[in-house]
């Protein structure tokens, strides 16, 4: 059989596989907080296997140990082909799994592979699975391990193994782990690293955030990973929420795990991908550091990568299909492939419609130039009465985010109930602020970093925190969230006024002419389209100090997105022309119907009210029972969002009524289970 066809096929599912690498070690395995959502990215490895091949070999299996410099026992598998080997030996692959998982994760598509020509194998990192020792959290100490393992692979060649034919594949702790032993000197033919950058530990507590995957990372039950001491506190630090701690694992948690300053001394080739929506770490470490790899052949590819919680788009899963199978043709079996000549920044962007009611459609595109340099800064500043605005608000006014915590309540309570229930809702009281932009006359091409500038005081004393969210509202009116920009300030003196300038979650996305640009600052940053990964646990970990938290609208706030567009920087002319005046823009009385609708467990619903006064919103099941009270409190002009969590009702329909003053209104949703 051809061997190029055969490995045509084969990659297909090797182009799925690091979604099983990067996914389900870093999620499934947490025990104490939150089990692996249902439908989560769905993966079945029928659906990837080759449907028929010619004359399989026919392979054995050996489990065995390598054991470590200092001792530590590594529990190992390989898969050979009972045939003679080739000269050189057998192509070689070692997969590397993701945290928490181990060998047997990997060992049948081990077999899989084996069986087509290929010396195979993978083993239980240190710490998990059957493996001795303890983990250090994806650090050079597992590097090490790995440099070890390569080399009793490349001594196995009497037993087929491929010295000079080495690839190493794995995605999240599996990507990281083989860069980090390259910039420490392992050689091997290949590397493909999958949502792995070179920031990734810095980037699970940037601008001074906690994310919730960093929490559940580190509070894996021993079954699943055993740390060592330093690890061990990491999840104390985090919920200590004071300076002290917080800078201990400011200090330690980056060390020997982030690779950057490592990337200049990779000789080995490397394709590298990473997703826009990951949940774990922000593809704006391969934004900035890319070019940092300049002693190796290298493609990348940003956008739909399977893994960490990001969308799908099978249009891309093919072209990935193709990738892969170029990157191995190349180092693998030496034959020559377009891979090194084309744009070595792929990328893709995601743009409406949504595919399924759950997934963006992507747009496939590709750069020659660094996709940092490739676009225009477009600045949308926050003006009154809840304007977006390419200039810069006019006199002196402000927006308050309130957060109000009640005394005593603590975030390990929080985490405990998931951020949700009618004991949250009570003593946490989620509020919002919202920016939206007139209509777009053209499409926009969001594709970088976002960055934002903040000029902000608190009565809240040692913390506060500023989470933006970025939609695209469709004329109809229905919103779809983008992506998001977080920031806490972990060393705040009470009513000090400050700016700070912070970058958010590296995106591409297609604004489309009609839609317009919505930013929301929350206290809580939940977004609806994010309950599929995190349930009712929001993207960061919101700080517990009680106290209103006040944004000046000035030249200092501002959203600034990094647009590829053909206006040039007239952005303005992207934008339809609002002529009224600013001072004739009043708040009204306004219930909107629910979103998503229907639902299944949480929607959100949003209002506006003209003057100050006592609102309430009830809902109430189809015979007119009162099933719960989600606003009772006197509010300020304005518009307003509120989520209902009926995870404890019945499917069917249900009513929303809101009283203002001489305003009322009901509405009708549909909870799906």
């Amino acid at each position: 059989m051809d061997p190029k066809n055969k490995l045509k096929q084969l990659i297909l599912m090797f182009s799925m596989l690091l979604f099983l690498f990067a996914q389900a070690g870093d999620l499934s395995s947490q025990q104490r907080y939150m089990s692996k959502p249902k439908n989560l990215n769905s993966w079945t490895p029928s659906h990837l296997l080759p449907l028929q091949y010619d004359n399989p070999f026919t392979v054995q299996r050996t489990d065995f140990t390598i054991t470590m410099r200092d001792g530590v026992i590594i529990d190992c598998l390989k898969y050979v082909p009972l045939d003679a080997a080739p000269v050189g030996g057998w192509p070689t692959v070692i997969m590397h799994h993701g945290y928490g998982d181990h060998k047997e994760t990997l060992a049948e598509f081990c077999r899989a592979q084996a069986e087509y020509g290929y010396y195979t194998m993978t083993f239980s990192v240190r710490g998990q699975g059957l493996s001795g020792g303890l983990s250090n959290l994806i650090s050079t100490l597992e590097a090490d391990d790995l440099i070890e393992i390569v080399n009793w692979v490349k001594a196995d060649s009497v037993n087929g193994s491929g010295p000079s034919k080495i690839l190493i594949m794995g995605g999240s702790q599996g990507g990281a782990v083989p860069m980090i032993a390259a910039s420490r000197g392992m050689q091997v033919a290949a590397i493909i690293n999958s949502v792995a950058p070179p920031d990734f530990a810095s980037s699970w507590i940037e601008n001074g955030c906690a994310k919730m995957t960093l929490l559940w990372t580190v509070e894996y039950t021993p079954d699943t990973a055993r740390y060592n001491g330093q690890v061990s506190r990491m999840s104390d630090w985090i919920y200590a929420d004071s300076k002290q701690y917080w800078d201990s694992l400011n200090y330690w948690l980056p060390r020997d795990r982030d690779f950057i300053n490592g990337l200049q001394n990779i000789t080995v080739p490397v394709l590298v991908e990473a997703a826009w929506q990951d949940k774990f770490f922000n593809a704006d470490g391969w934004m900035q550091h890319i070019d940092k790899i300049t002693n190796a052949p290298m493609s990348s590819y940003l956008g739909a990568v399977r893994g960490h919680g990001s969308d799908v788009s099978y249009t891309e899963d093919v072209w990935h299909m193709n990738w892969f199978n170029n990157w191995f043709f190349e180092w693998l079996w030496n034959i020559r492939t377009p891979i090194l000549d084309q744009a070595k920044y792929q990328y893709a962007s995601t743009q409406l419609p949504v595919v399924e009611n759950r997934y963006f459609t992507f747009t496939h595109d590709s750069s020659a130039t660094l996709l940092r340099n490739a676009s225009t800064p477009l600045k949308l500043y926050l003006n009154k009465n809840g304007v977006l605005k390419t200039t810069v608000q006019s006199g002196s006014n402000t927006v308050v985010l309130k957060n109000r915590i009640t005394s005593g309540y603590t975030l390990q309570q929080a985490v405990n109930e998931e951020f949700t229930g009618s004991n949250f809702e009570a003593k946490f009281k989620k509020d919002s602020v919202k920016f939206t932009t007139s209509t777009l006359t053209t499409n926009l091409e969001w594709t970088g970093t976002p960055i934002v500038r903040l000029d902000y005081k608190s009565a809240a004393s040692g913390s506060c925190q500023f989470n933006y969210q970025i939609y695209e509202v469709l004329p109809s009116g229905e919103r779809r969230f983008v992506n998001r920009a977080n920031f806490t300030d972990r060393n705040y003196s009470r009513n000090t006024r400050r700016q700070v300038t912070f970058r958010g979650q590296a995106h591409s996305h297609i604004f489309k002419a009609g839609s317009k640009i919505l930013i929301i600052i929350t206290n809580l940053d939940k977004a609806h389209t994010d309950t599929e990964f995190f349930g009712t646990n929001p993207f960061v970990l919101p700080t517990m100090r009680n106290g209103d938290h006040t944004v000046y609208l000035s030249s200092n706030s501002y959203v600034q997105l990094p647009i590829i567009s053909n206006v040039g920087s007239k952005f303005e002319l992207a934008f339809e022309q609002d002529n009224s005046s600013e001072e004739t823009v009043p708040y009204t009385y306004n219930l909107k119907q629910n979103y998503p609708n229907p639902f299944n467990p949480n929607t959100i619903i949003e209002y506006s009210i003209a003057e100050a006064q006592k609102v309430e919103i009830k809902v109430f099941d189809i015979l007119g029972k009162e099933v719960q009270t989600l606003v009772n409190n006197i509010q300020n002009p304005g518009s307003y969002n509120v989520t209902f969590d009926a995870r404890n009702l019945s499917s069917g329909v249900y009513f929303y009524r809101i009283n203002a003053g001489s305003f009322s209104e009901i509405r009708k949703m549909m909870l799906v289970r």
